[in-house]
């Protein structure tokens, strides 16, 4: 039973950071093919903030031949210039306590 509980204890402490804040799990949605005739865009409204909200959104694209993401700092943006290729972005979720997280996604234009 000791064990048990000084394993639970273990778990929990390491899961919080020194201000007690557990951190965000940015959630950039999974990876697709889509026609260069699609309307495409980047949707982290799947992230998740146990302990408070999601105060900041953050896009960067890290792979692929340059295009525009429309609104890099909100949930959902638009893409623009996005032509056949393959394409990365990552998602940067910060909380209100300062707690952050990241995730990429993958897209594929045939």
């Amino acid at each position: 039973m000791n064990l048990i509980l000084l394993t639970a204890s273990l778990l929990l402490s390491s899961a919080f950071s020194k201000n007690g804040n557990i951190p965000p799990t940015a959630n950039a949605g999974e990876d697709v093919v889509v026609s260069s005739s699609e309307f495409i865009q980047l949707d982290g409204t799947s992230s998740r903030e146990p302990d408070g909200i999601i105060s900041r959104y953050h896009w960067v694209q890290t792979a692929g031949n340059p295009v525009e993401i429309v609104n890099p700092g909100a949930a959902i943006t638009a893409l623009n210039n996005i032509q056949k290729g393959s394409y990365s972005f990552r998602l940067t979720v910060m909380d209100d306590k300062g707690g952050v997280s990241s995730d990429e996604v993958r897209i594929d234009v045939k």
